[in-house]
């Protein structure tokens, strides 16, 4: 398991290291406003330490680039590390949901819970914050991302 976290972790690092240019560096202009397509990282942890190291990455790299300019990341969770925004968990784990609705906020990334994982944890979709967007299933919108907004998968 140490390995996975290690791979989370270099993406994160490669992520921010490598920012999308505005379309005016391209010669292109663009006539929406919106930023440039994104990231998306598959996270599936064993323990709140392992997405803790995950957030405090992202939250000591958010003042170094303006998410309007450059990438962001989605995040999608598909795992037992759902257990840990739980509202009855919030006391437990009250630093990493309000370090991650910051991240959220600050659109430096978009958290996405797998609703098929949700069901079989036993997780109500009342039970976790409302800044965490649910999906149907985390493989066909990691898919629907890289197809359809043009994300990049990590």
């Amino acid at each position: 398991m140490p390995g996975r976290l290690v791979r989370y972790f270099l993406c994160l690092l490669l992520i921010f290291l490598v920012p999308v240019a505005p379309a005016e560096e391209h010669g292109t202009s663009s006539s929406s406003s919106s930023p440039s397509p994104g990231y998306v990282l598959e996270v599936t942890v064993d323990t709140a330490q392992q997405l803790d190291v995950i957030l405090d990455r992202a939250d000591s790299l958010r003042k170094l680039f303006n998410p309007d300019q450059y990438s962001r990341i989605a995040i999608v969770l598909h795992g037992a590390e759902l257990q840990l925004f739980q509202k009855s968990n919030y006391s437990a784990n009250q630093s990493i949901v309000d370090r991650a609705r910051l991240l959220d906020q600050e659109r430096v990334i978009d958290i996405k819970a797998c609703q098929t994982m949700m069901r079989h944890l036993d997780i109500q979709q009342s039970e976790l914050p409302a800044f965490i967007e649910q999906v149907p299933l985390a493989p066909v919108e990691i898919d629907r991302l890289v197809k359809e907004e043009g994300f990049t998968r990590f």
